[in-house]
């Protein structure tokens, strides 16, 4: 603040200097904070439903994920609905669909942009900061730095980074279920859980006799 005040005589105003900017000003500047301390809310809410998640863990272990990126992760939800890594991939919209007619077949495609936008975005702001950092021994960032040597230029290799990272997350968080809730585990709660609907189907169909009767 003191350096702006320094800078402040030497400067040339773009607006008059009147009650009533100074007014508009004033009302501008409790807009932002007002703004500012809503986010923070918001942010500080986000985290604390996030924390309960089992897969939290796994994003904040991720290099260059810290707790404002962290939480919109969450806008993947659960990986296991997804089919396979593709499909979570798909679901951010950065793939690149099949382009080809009769013979002939693309080689260069664009990327879909028909999944999450805000996940997207996100994925964009983790590899900036990868980008940045460098950290050292991360899959993603030496990916994308191996697409770089390829000649690939730093969209592209940015994209191809956003595929990585998605990849690398999906296998590390259905590792974690898989250790959280193995398979004899699932298989008998599946059982249990028909074992349970074949029953209350015999005691609806048994009490809709007796109505009847």
């Amino acid at each position: 603040m003191a350096e702006i005040y320094a800078l402040a005589p030497n400067g040339i105003p773009s607006l008059p200097n009147s009650q009533s900017v100074k007014i508009a000003i004033r009302e501008a500047i409790k807009m932002i904070h007002s703004t500012e301390e809503s986010c923070n809310t918001i942010l500080a809410q986000m985290q604390a439903l996030c924390k309960v998640l089992p897969e939290y863990s796994v994003v904040r272990d991720m290099n260059c994920i810290g707790d404002v990126l962290a939480p919109r992760i969450a806008e993947i939800g659960d990986v296991r609905r997804f089919k396979n890594k593709h499909s979570l991939i798909a679901y951010a919209g950065i793939d690149a669909p099949p382009y080809q007619s009769g013979s002939f077949n693309a080689s260069e495609r664009k990327i879909s942009k028909r999944g999450n936008t805000y996940l997207r975005k996100t994925e964009y702001k983790i590899m900036q900061s990868l980008i940045q950092h460098k950290p050292a021994n991360d899959p993603v960032y030496d990916f994308i730095q191996k697409k770089r040597s390829e000649g690939k230029c730093g969209k592209e290799a940015m994209i191809a980074g956003l595929n990585k990272f998605l990849r690398v997350y999906y296998g590390r968080v259905m590792e974690l279920y898989s250790d959280l809730y193995p398979p004899s585990k699932t298989r008998i709660k599946q059982a249990f859980e028909i074992l349970l609907s074949y029953v209350s189907f015999v005691i609806s169909c048994f009490q809709c006799y007796i109505s009847t009767a």
